[in-house]
Formats: C-alpha cells, sequence, structure tokens
C-alpha cells in the first residue's frame, strides 16, 4: 500500500520528475512512505491501519480518518495541535530523503559534487529539504499526541450494515438512531420512496457494536433493520511508537 506517486511531488513539493528521475523518486517513495508510517504508528497499530484502507487506499474507520485528514484541535493547557494530513505529510519526508542524497551523486570516480553552469547549488543554509522535513515533523507530533491523548477513543464503530428489512412509512432524515444489537449511538441517514427506505448510510457509528447485530431504525412503523458488517478499527492503545524530537534525523 502505497500513498504517494512521483506525480504527487508538484506545488509547494516540486521535484524534476523527467523519464531518468521517476523511477528514482519511486524507489524513495516505496522506501521511506511505510517506513516512516511504521515509526508512526508503531507496527502493529501500522498492519491494523494498512487492513482498514477502502477505496483510494482512504481508511473507512472513524479513529483512522481522524489521523488521515488534517486536524486541528486544543492540546494540553491550552496549546494548538495541528495535523496537515497524513500525506501532506508523508511528502514532506519524501522529499527530504530525496533531496538530501541529490547534494552528490556516486561516479565511477566515486562521490562528487554537482556543478552547475547557470546556477550554484544550494549549501545547507538555504536548501529547502530542512524546511518541508521539520512541517512534516510537526504533523508527525500532532498525529502522535492526538493517538496518545485519545487513547480511549470508541471502539466498535458501525462503518457499513446490509439492509435486512426496508421497513415502512419512513422519511427522507439524517441522524436517526437506531436501536438494538450490543452497542449503543450508532445513526443513520435514510433515503426513501414511498415510505419504504432505499439506502442508508452511517453519520455516526456509535461505539461498542459487533458483527452481526441486528439495529431497528426508528421513525416509520420501527420496522426497517439492519445487520452490521463491517466495524471501524483504529485501536490507539496498540500505538507502540516513539516521539520523534525535531532534527532528529538531520
Amino acid at each position: 500500500m502505497y500513498y504517494l506517486t512521483p506525480n504527487d511531488f508538484q506545488g509547494k513539493f516540486e521535484l524534476h520528475t523527467g523519464m531518468y528521475n521517476a523511477n528514482k523518486l519511486q524507489e524513495y517513495i516505496d522506501r521511506y512512505e511505510p517506513l516512516y508510517m511504521i515509526q508512526l504508528f508503531g507496527a502493529k497499530m501500522y498492519d491494523d491501519y494498512v487492513s482498514d484502507m477502502g477505496i483510494f487506499n482512504v481508511p473507512m474507520s472513524p479513529n483512522y480518518q481522524k489521523l488521515y485528514n488534517p486536524f486541528h484541535e486544543n492540546y494540553l493547557f491550552g496549546q494548538l495541535n495541528v495535523s496537515t494530513g497524513l500525506i501532506d505529510m508523508l511528502k514532506g519526508f519524501v522529499y527530504f530523503e530525496y533531496c538530501k542524497d541529490l547534494t552528490n551523486q556516486m561516479t565511477i570516480n566515486g562521490n562528487v559534487l554537482p556543478m552547475n553552469e547557470n546556477s550554484t547549488t544550494a549549501t545547507t543554509l538555504y536548501t529547502m529539504m530542512y524546511a518541508r522535513y521539520n512541517e512534516s515533523v510537526k504533523t508527525y507530533k500532532a498525529i502522535q499526541r492526538h493517538i496518545l491523548s485519545n487513547q480511549n477513543a470508541p471502539l466498535g464503530q458501525v462503518v457499513s450494515a446490509s439492509m435486512t428489512n426496508q421497513g415502512t412509512g419512513y422519511i427522507d432524515a439524517i441522524d436517526v438512531p437506531v436501536t438494538g444489537g450490543s452497542g449503543s449511538g450508532a445513526l443513520v441517514a435514510i433515503n426513501e420512496t414511498g415510505g419504504v427506505i432505499d439506502s442508508t448510510y452511517f453519520t455516526f457509528g456509535g461505539q461498542d457494536y459487533q458483527i452481526g447485530d441486528v439495529l431497528t431504525i426508528t421513525g416509520g412503523n420501527n420496522d426497517a433493520t439492519l445487520v452490521v458488517d463491517i466495524l471501524g478499527k483504529g485501536d490507539y492503545r496498540l500505538f507502540r511508537g516513539v516521539n520523534k524530537q525535531y532534527a532528529y534525523w538531520i
């Protein structure tokens, strides 16, 4: 599972991706993207995260969607905790690893420094790779802080359930409570025709549900039922990462 491709390195993260560079950049993506994610999540939580990937490699579970998307929140003592999102973080790290290796090249005569006719190679003071790296570290630490401070995040959230009875007498609505099952708090949105439910989706997954739970949608004649078939993952207690300090690898 890889998020990035060479074509993603544009704009702020622009890299030269010509015919001779794209394959090399892909090798860096293949090497460093999973490495940084394993360090971020820890081995068990990383495996759990990968197994939760849905369409377009976006997590299905609410707990993991929180880590994947940008977020901002108040942290301890009123501090702000800001993440630019997992994809942005990975771009910065791969950008750093790729650029730092371009500062010298291996030839038949050994390592050489690039020399240009029309420009001067940027020194460490002016290179952008360290800025990109440290921006990614900020998101890395923000995600870890969120995990560490939310280790009791709800489990057993409903991601999807199959309709077993379409019911009667319902109207289109959102955030409709369900009853039954072993958990609590799940809410669904209803699309209906003539009072019969055509489709539903969960607007809130609740907590403590189990696969196979039978849920009844309230409203109408209280006869529409669902069976839970996919539960959310994202047990933050599986986190075994190590806090990375600024300039840890620089």
